[in-house]
């Protein structure tokens, strides 16, 4: 018996020997998933604010790409749809931000009044602050404050969001999962060709053209923590766990073999992470082939096998 077999085999064996109170694998991700990250976050955005370092934005970021990575408030509440884009707008600004917060750094404005665009309160704008000089001034550590001060307010309206959603009447089950699953999707698509593809030159945006100053956080040199905080993310959702959750869900439905390819393609992709050197793009031609054996094995063979109607994809975020 190959070793495929014996892991799904040991997987349907698991699942079987739990008891479930048959909760919905909605409720379970958000009470043990979305709304732990979010709080996460948010306390980790007030660790930065108290200690403006290169050690506390990296903890910050990797947070937020977790809760970024499943984003699910916008579908839940479309009041929310929008909200990731003013905490962060990698991909989605055509403007050069860099100019612009730099002009923000050398206002004399109040920094409340300066930072009047939703995109000078993200935390794109908040890695140049912290990372285009040496030395972070007092000009600096006000703007920063500001700016994190936005972000926190945004996060907290995100986990009001989720709790709430635990109150109400609940929505279908079968919209639930394909929520779930569209989550994934659409993530490991940006991270196919927004995170990886557009450095590395492999994406149809650059073919050929690699770039490591196109990274989601080249300044701070980031952008493979950034990665593997996304992985992270989808740990969080495709593992098994004591309660009843997506993974289950999947197995139950027959996907075993499909939900192992993900876990191991994932697994696969953490390693080399971390034999690359760190950040540099034009050597991840391996790694983004990997991101896109984990993209279609979400949005081919695991929305074929559990009979789920996938949404339609943003080619590109500009």
């Amino acid at each position: 018996m190959n070793r495929l077999i014996k892991r799904v085999l040991f997987l349907l064996v698991a699942l079987t020997s739990m008891v479930f109170a048959n909760e919905r694998v909605l409720i379970n991700v958000i009470n043990n998933v979305s709304i732990p990250n979010v709080q996460k976050t948010i306390d980790d955005a007030n660790i930065l604010k108290n200690e403006l370092n290169e050690k506390n934005f990296t903890n910050f970021l990797k947070s937020w790409k977790k809760v970024e990575a499943l984003y699910l408030a916008g579908d839940l509440d479309e009041d929310y749809l929008d909200t990731p884009r003013y905490i962060d707008v990698f991909n989605n600004l055509k403007e050069d931000l860099s100019s612009q917060m730099q002009r923000v750094i050398e206002s004399k404005d109040e920094p409340k009044t300066a930072l009047f665009k939703n995109s000078f309160k993200t935390i794109n704008a908040l890695e140049y602050v912290l990372f285009s000089n040496k030395e972070i001034s007092q000009r600096q550590k006000e703007i920063s404050v500001v700016i994190l001060d936005s972000i926190i307010s945004h996060l907290e309206n995100i986990n009001e969001v989720y709790k709430n959603y635990l109150t109400v009447k609940p929505k279908d089950e079968k919209w639930e999962n394909a929520l779930i699953l569209n989550s994934l999707i659409a993530s490991s698509y940006r991270l196919k060709e927004w995170r990886i593809g557009n450095a590395s030159g492999n994406s149809s945006k650059y073919k050929n053209d690699a770039k490591n100053d196109r990274a989601e956080y080249f300044l701070s040199q980031n952008s493979f923590a950034a990665i593997d905080a996304i992985l992270d993310a989808h740990n969080e959702v495709v593992l098994k766990h004591k309660y009843d959750d997506f993974a289950g869900f999947a197995m139950d439905k027959g996907a075993a073999i499909q939900l192992l390819f993900v876990i191991d393609k994932i697994a696969e992709m953490k390693a080399e992470l971390k034999i690359l050197p760190k950040d540099d793009f034009t050597k991840a031609n391996k790694l983004f082939t990997m991101a896109k054996d984990l993209h279609n094995a979400y949005y081919v063979s695991l929305i074929e096998q559990l009979s789920i109607v996938g949404k339609i994809l943003d080619a590109d975020g500009d």
